[in-house]
């Protein structure tokens, strides 16, 4: 299967090549970083080998496909929930008369809507190699019902309140779906322990370091230090695993820390500065605007 792979050139699909395969038109905003659908899948289009830079989540409601997903085989079928992260290689095998609901969602939408990833991640990781799970129908209908809503939300004007609808319903598909996934670590506890690889053995070293000391400590060289490991080596290990770079995954844990500060809490801008090892409550303004594209009393203000 590696050599299958090699031998095709791998392309790259956007969200917005997306959009186009589902036959719909790109829009600016919000409206351009999601598709919501209720469909017969595409699946057939990705044939040769491909990158998708978009977070799929979507169930089978009717039919079946088969088809690769970083090298793992999975099949899609009749009350089967698939979950595929951004720039995931893909590639489809077959495809009979299937049938999906399905969110598509960019990783900078992603990354700007409330989700707590310290206690997400862990989970969703460890079903990284089973991207197609059989749930019940009950749990079908459920995230069918959200992906309805969204699909909703998508077909009329953006509005003022656009991104926080549909923002908040994302969010909460994704806390259904996982969900639905420690509901199913449940009946099969083989899955708490797969085995793992040395990368995968640093990356939860990492993870655990990171929600240990991220108030504290926001540079990549510290979190190598404590691995015994070199930046650059850490760099290039954390983002082959998750997609993502040390330093996005050290950014997502303090603004999502800060955005509950700013939200939950009574304690000033200058406060929630301190209490995140900023010097000064300017350079917490620049790291949290250069992060969210507002000032932290711009956020507290909107919520």
């Amino acid at each position: 299967m590696n050599n299958e792979i090699r031998e095709n050139p791998i392309n790259h699909f956007t969200l917005q090549e997306m959009i186009s395969i589902s036959g719909g038109e790109n829009r600016a905003g919000v409206m351009g970083e999601c598709i919501a659908a209720s469909t017969k899948s595409h699946l057939q289009t990705f044939r040769d080998p491909c990158r998708i830079n978009a977070f799929i989540i979507g169930v089978g409601t009717e039919g079946e496909s088969s088809g690769l997903l970083n090298l793992q085989e999975f099949r899609i079928k009749k009350d089967s929930m698939f979950i595929f992260a951004p720039n995931s290689i893909l590639q489809a095998r077959s495809a009979k008369g299937l049938n999906v609901n399905v969110i598509a969602v960019s990783p900078d939408f992603l990354r700007r809507i409330n989700i707590d990833t310290k206690q997400m991640l862990p989970l969703f990781l460890q079903f990284a190699a089973y991207p197609c799970l059989e749930i019940s129908h009950d749990e079908c209908q459920a995230l069918r019902n959200f992906i309805a809503l969204i699909e909703e939300e998508l077909k009329g004007p953006e509005s003022e309140f656009s991104t926080e609808i549909i923002g908040g319903l994302i969010t909460g598909t994704i806390y259904k779906v996982g969900e639905i996934l420690r509901r199913y670590l449940a009946e099969h506890p083989e899955i708490e322990n797969p085995s793992r690889d040395r990368a995968k053995e640093h990356f939860t070293q990492f993870t655990r370091l990171l929600n240990e000391n991220y108030k504290r400590e926001r540079s990549v060289g510290f979190y190598a230090r404590q691995l015994c490991i070199t930046p650059k080596y850490l760099t290039t290990l954390i983002k082959r695993i998750s997609g993502k770079s040390v330093s996005e995954w050290i950014d997502s844990y303090v603004i999502l820390e800060a955005k509950t500060l700013l939200k939950y809490s009574d304690m000033s801008v200058q406060e929630i500065a301190y209490s995140l090892n900023f010097p000064n409550q300017s350079f917490f303004g620049s790291y949290f605007k250069r992060n969210t594209g507002m000032s932290p009393s711009q956020y507290r203000t909107r919520q």
